[in-house]
């Protein structure tokens, strides 16, 4: 097999160089893009040194060398790990975390990614006592998976742990994560163990199994001992076999959500202590949001102010409020309440609220999942904001965008430039913080040209944030860090090109929210200390350093407006937004400048200090031979034809550019079919090239129901085909031109021929409403003399989906037949000449020329949908059906990203299934129903 696999890539990749880079450590396989190598020499080094440290803590290791992939797909800090005991696997994303992040509390993000990545492998990659249960995770690799899975609480819970214990940093000691927390528990809404997992709609909720789960795990190791909470994990892979409840119960001899109770009412008696003893700020209620909101920002004359909304459902809104009071509110409020007591003079109506919502004035929503990121004023009709844009090489990078007030589509004002915050100098100049591969830096950037002008250096393991320029355009401030420092404020006074930092007390960590007051006096800023965060200020002509007394609150952002200042804070419902009414500042005492940064704890364990070590280390072109291997299964049921089963053989490597499987199918009811299969799938860069190799043997008059037309007893049907494409455009609109060659043989009967064609995509979405069309058209050559198109659209309006599409084919020679569900024998031994209806049984009907229409809506994308569909063969409707059905990759829905790396077995799974109403002539109508479970390159 390996030596197929060798000349089979040889052949279609001859001229191609390779992008991708392996180095091998000791125990891991690095795999990275060339423009990311300085990053990986670094990772490489720090992996073994994480290695080292865990095993000596917990006497556990991987047991197979990891593969660990660096990239950096989004423009975003994260990671992910994807446990397996043969094949553990770990992604990091090189973009550093921005300073106002509950992950910025850091040693160097290359190591806290590297340390919270590996202890998921580690922790959840164990292999089972259970010689028998091993042995199936060997080979199959969703019982791999599935028995690794715990509480996401539990996993993200403990990697946080272990982040913050053997650093000293992370989130656990974080002041910014602590005070979310803390204020939670004093509103008493903390999850309950149930909503822990995946929280409970509430504002952060869904962040609360990595914020409030390491809490929990640090409160059972600190009063039962690290011992107990460790013995869970063995006796989890034990002989006998445990859910995690039951492993954690035997444990510490009571039930984990009873702890939990126990452990939610002393953190939350310690929180209302600690409440008590804070001095409250007088401040007021100026607006409330329904949900998350961020980058509140006031426009130059004031009568405007612009904030960046999400809701529940992740769905992002620019929106434009006018700054006095929403009179029209207080006045329907008042006449609702008016006729309510009218009706009913002894009601009782509504108290007025607090604040009534200030009048929105105009919206921008997010255009092709591009988000809306740091919106400024330019003038009182133009904004700049950060959106993501699409790249070739399917990543997404953040670029400028300029969007005039009340209008539509924005104007994209850079390309490929790697913005994160900005300040405008003028309408042809920004001064942005630039991420781009790991590398962060301030630069000013002439949008005209984009050409980028640096203002400090670019350093690996250095990050920049919250750059403000003055009201003047005299003086910028910003915030910086290094490995194993303290974010610091810095302020650089560019009409003479100096920079001075100000330093901050020394039990001071978190630094964040940077603001200007209206005539540059005072720089503002949020600062946190003992799991509360303050608002501060630097006098830049005293130089005095002042702060108003620690909130309760969990404080977001400062705003200044002429002589006012607001705060934004989070709470479970939603984001509000408070003025400080006569603030009380105090002066703070610097008595020694501290760069250092404070470790909460020296774990006997801990890591050494983050190195950013560029050593060079040996590498090698990436190899696609390095594969991954499991056991496929598969299996349909199917009223109108027969139930199935399959088993494959199934192939990859960690990349996903050579994939292949070779299988069998059944069927277990009627003995209708017997079918194997081939495949094998080559993807470098923007090409793809695919071979398809299927045999089937179908009995048709065996199926739960004939077919419409009399066909001889048993068929045999074959088909070989090789192509190859290449796509221009990137993730979301793209064409990709074909061509290939294929055979297909019915019993002693075979054609051959060329196909030459393409398909593509395009699509416009603004989250509520948006419209995709996606295209496949070819042309059939020599033998097989004919064509196939189909069609499908998209669109939805107020988030309620609409699908049409259209499938027409057509051959002079080959026969074209109608029926029989998704199999993967069927999908390459018929995929030519064969249209899929699970509806209809195999070989239904035949002819030469087939047209299909299907309309279908549903309540929200990815769910079911209610469906019509009608069939015509050589101008004659032969069926119609119409039903309830659902089709899912199901791979990408349960992986998500990790489904791009993941093992054999973990990737190309696809589900169907449906019931439905089937009617035409020469048939019978009745109701059908199918379930189907299948994979497909």
């Amino acid at each position: 097999m390996r030596a197929l696999l060798i000349i089979f890539v040889a052949l279609t990749s001859f001229g191609l160089q390779a992008k991708w880079q392996t180095i091998k450590t000791e125990n891991f396989n690095v795999h990275y893009p060339q423009a990311l190598q300085q990053w990986a020499y670094s990772a490489a080094n720090e992996l073994e040194v994480v290695r080292d440290k865990v095993l000596a803590q917990q006497g556990r290791a991987l047991s197979e060398r990891a593969d660990v992939i660096i990239y950096d797909p989004e423009n975003v800090a994260n990671g992910f790990a994807l446990p397996s005991t043969d094949k553990p696997m770990m992604a990091l994303q090189a973009t550093p975390p921005q300073a106002d992040s509950v992950i910025a509390n850091n040693t160097s993000w290359q190591q806290l990614l590297i340390l919270h990545e590996y202890i998921h492998l580690v922790h959840l990659s164990q292999p089972s006592r259970n010689q028998w249960r091993q042995h199936l995770r060997d080979w199959h690799d969703i019982t791999d998976l599935l028995d690794a899975v715990l509480p996401r609480w539990v996993s993200e819970g403990y990697a946080t742990l272990l982040e913050s214990r053997l650093t000293g940093r992370g989130r656990l000691y974080d002041n910014y994560s602590e005070s979310i927390v803390r204020y939670y528990a004093q509103q008493g809404a903390l999850p309950t163990y149930s909503a822990l997992d995946n929280g409970d709609k509430s504002y952060l909720s869904n962040s609360m199994a990595y914020l409030v789960g390491v809490r929990f795990l640090a409160w059972l190791e600190d009063n039962y001992g690290a011992q107990t909470l460790d013995a869970v994990w063995t006796r989890a892979q034990a002989v006998e076999s445990r859910s995690f409840e039951t492993a954690f119960s035997g444990a510490f001899g009571a039930p984990a959500s009873q702890l939990y109770r126990r452990f939610i009412v002393e953190y939350s008696y310690q929180a209302m202590q600690q409440e008590l003893a804070l001095v409250p700020t007088q401040s007021e209620l100026w607006q409330r949001f329904s949900y998350a909101a961020r980058d509140i920002a006031f426009s130059p004359d004031g009568s405007q102010f612009l904030v960046v909304e999400q809701n529940r459902k992740r769905q992002v809104t620019l929106n434009i409020y006018e700054n006095k009071e929403n009179v029209e509110a207080i006045e329907q409020f008042n006449k609702r309440n008016e006729a309510i007591l009218n009706a009913d003079p002894k009601d009782i109506v509504d108290i007025a609220p607090e604040v009534f919502p200030k009048k929105r004035l105009a919206q921008l929503d997010a255009h092709n999942f591009a988000g809306i990121y740091y919106p400024q004023w330019l003038n009182d009709s133009h904004i700049y904001f950060v959106a993501k844009t699409p790249a070739t090489d399917n990543t997404f990078i953040n670029d400028l965008f300029v969007w005039k007030v009340g209008t539509g589509k924005p104007k994209q004002l850079t390309e490929g430039a790697g913005i994160r915050r900005f300040s405008i100098v003028d309408a042809n100049t920004v001064i942005a913080e630039v991420s781009r591969l790991g590398y962060s830096q301030l630069v000013t950037i002439e949008l005209d040209s984009g050409k980028q002008t640096p203002i400090t250096t670019s350093k690996l393991g250095d990050v920049h944030d919250f750059p403000v320029l003055s009201n003047k355009k005299t003086t910028l401030a910003y915030v910086h860090v290094t490995p194993n420092k303290r974010w610091q404020l810095v302020v650089k006074d560019l009409s003479h090109d100096t920079t001075k930092i100000v330093y901050l007390p020394k039990s001071h960590q978190y630094l964040s929210g940077l603001t200007w007051s209206h005539d540059d006096d005072k720089l503002y800023f949020i600062s946190g200390v003992a799991g509360h965060l303050a608002v501060m200020r630097y006098d830049m002509a005293s130089k005095i350093l002042e702060t108003l007394p620690a909130s309760a609150k969990p404080l977001e952002q400062i705003i200044t407006h002429s002589q006012q200042l607001l705060v934004s804070y989070a709470t479970p419902e939603g984001v509000k937004v408070n003025k400080i009414v006569s603030p009380a500042w105090r002066t703070v005492s610097v008595l020694e400048q501290v760069n250092e940064a404070e470790q909460k704890e020296l774990h006997p364990h801990q890591l050494p200090a983050a190195k950013i070590d560029q050593t060079a280390l040996p590498s090698s072109d990436y190899s696609v031979f390095e594969q991954s291997y499991s056991v496929a299964l598969s299996g349909a049921l199917n009223s109108a034809s027969f139930d199935s089963l399959g088993v494959a053989l199934k192939g990859q490597d960690v990349l996903r550019q050579l994939a292949w499987q070779l299988g069998a199918e059944k069927s277990i009811n009627n003995g209708a079919l017997m079918g194997a299969f081939a495949q094998l799938e080559y993807r470098h860069e923007n090409w793809k090239t695919t071979f398809d190799a299927g045999y089937q043997e179908l009995e048709a008059d065996k199926q739960s129901r004939s077919p419409q037309v009399k066909i001889q007893n048993k068929s045999s049907f074959k088909q070989f085909a090789l192509s190859s494409s290449y796509r221009f455009g990137e993730a979301l609109n793209f064409l990709a031109p074909e061509l290939g060659v294929i055979r297909v043989q019915h019993g002693e009967k075979a054609w051959s021929g060329g196909r030459y064609g393409f398909n593509g995509r395009a699509m416009w979405d603004t989250q509520q409403h948006g419209v995709a069309l996606q295209v496949s058209a070819a042309q059939w050559l020599g033998e097989l003399d004919g064509f196939d198109y189909q069609l499908s659209l998209f669109a939805k309006a107020w988030l309620i989906p609409f699908y049409a599409s259209v499938d027409s084919r057509y051959s002079s020679e080959l026969p074209l037949s109608v029926g029989g569900g998704a199999l993967t024998s069927t999908s390459i031994s018929n995929s030519l000449h064969a249209v899929s209806e699970p509806m209809l049984p195999h070989l239904f009907a035949t002819g030469s020329r087939y047209l299909g229409y299907e309309f279908a809506t549903s309540w929200q994308q990815g769910k079911p949908k209610l469906f019509y569909k009608q069939h015509q063969l050589d101008g004659e409707v032969i069926g119609q059906n119409y039903g309830i059905k659902m089709r899912l990759p199901l791979s990408r829905v349960i992986l998500d990203k990790a489904a791009d790396f993941a093992p054999a077995g973990l990737t190309d799974l696809r589900f169907s299934a449906g019931v439905g109403r089937i009617e035409g002539r020469n048939m019978t109508n009745e109701n059908r129903v199918w379930f189907s479970v299948w994979y497909e390159l």
